[in-house]
């Protein structure tokens, strides 16, 4: 038997998730599709007929959605009536502060084509999948210029994640003695604004790609962030980087990229900063001994097969590493920070 927190399962049944993968992740999006969950949570539970009626649907796909939710246990069954579980009423309803949805959106809109390519990806060590979204560029960030539907998707879970996470980055480190940051690969923004906003005296910068930087700077609405959340295009592996900071933030970066080019990567953020000044190095991080958490597992192959083709979700070693041999003397790290992230931090 396979238990994980009130979920528990005969290995077979749990195989057999994994055998049928793509058809549990249909039926969770189906049912946010027809807002099913939310008309299950507004009535208190439904029969199949009410359900059937409240999605629009007739009543003999209702029974196979309803059936198909209940035996993946993310619907309960109680007096003849459908019910949400505890972990929908969690993290799949709208109104959770920590709803799933936007994962949801860029798992079926943009990654999951790409995953039948994920063996080829490992013979030939580069992102197949790729292949499978036209455009400009070698990297899944770059193609996604071609795709303003897709990159509005894409970008909305990156924020989403980052609100949800960083969060506890704020609790775990202290930036009142900072005065300018630098946010590299800061995408829509989210991390610099919620930074800004917590800190009046700190001014970020966002250092991204132009059609990002311009999608985030279109977003703040207030006078004064505005004034101290500044946005530069650049390419942050050729480009130099803004100067004037006594803070580089690698917030999930370091994920996308290989250990060689990570490392050098921050040596351009060694030589950017003075002395004093710190690199913090912020991501999704598997365990020291490569065997899980399930979070960088079932990520890491999104990085190989689509992103870049040669990045992962890497251990709290391998970033301290790759810190120390860019030349920063003063390195801490931070792991088991929840969300499956780590902090590591170089001081100049």
């Amino acid at each position: 038997m396979l238990t994980s927190g009130s979920v528990t399962m005969p290995d077979s049944d749990y195989l057999r998730l994994i055998i049928h993968g793509t058809t549990a992740f249909e039926l969770l999006r189906t049912a946010l599709e027809l807002d099913l969950f939310e008309h299950l949570e507004a009535a208190g539970g439904m029969d199949v007929a009410e359900a059937a009626a409240a999605m629009g649907v007739a009543e003999q796909p209702a029974r196979v959605l309803l059936l198909g939710l209940s035996s993946v246990r993310l619907l309960d069954r109680r007096d003849g009536r459908y019910v949400n579980s505890p972990v929908v009423r969690r993290k799949l309803l709208r109104s959770s502060p920590r709803f799933l949805g936007p994962l949801v959106d860029v798992q079926a809109r943009v990654i999951n084509a790409s995953m039948p390519d994920l063996a080829e990806a490992v013979r030939r060590g580069t992102n197949v999948g790729l292949r499978r979204l036209d455009g400009p560029g070698a990297t899944l960030y770059e193609r996604l210029t071609a795709h303003p539907d897709l990159q509005e998707v894409f970008y909305a879970n990156m924020g989403d994640a980052s609100r949800k996470s960083f969060a506890q980055l704020l609790d775990h480190y202290d930036f009142s003695g900072i005065r300018h940051a630098v946010d590299v690969g800061g995408g829509d923004g989210t991390n610099a604004v919620e930074l800004a906003r917590r800190h009046p005296d700190l001014t970020v910068t966002v250092f991204d790609q132009e059609s990002v930087v311009r999608l985030a700077a279109e977003r703040i609405d207030d006078p004064d962030l505005r004034k101290r959340v500044r946005f530069r295009a650049g390419d942050l592996l050729t480009d130099p980087l803004p100067e004037g900071a006594d803070a580089i933030l690698l917030f999930h970066i370091f994920e996308i990229w290989s250990l060689e080019r990570n490392t050098e990567l921050l040596r351009r953020c060694h030589d950017a900063l003075p002395d004093g000044g710190v690199c913090l190095v912020y991501n999704i991080a598997c365990d020291d001994e490569g065997t899980g958490p399930m979070t960088a597992g079932l990520v890491s192959p999104y990085f190989l097969t689509l992103a870049s083709g040669e990045g992962m979700a890497y251990s709290p070693g391998d970033m301290e590493r790759a810190v120390r041999a860019a030349g920063f003397s003063h390195v801490e790290r931070r792991q088991d920070l929840g969300f499956s992230h780590a902090l590591v931090v170089g001081r100049r």
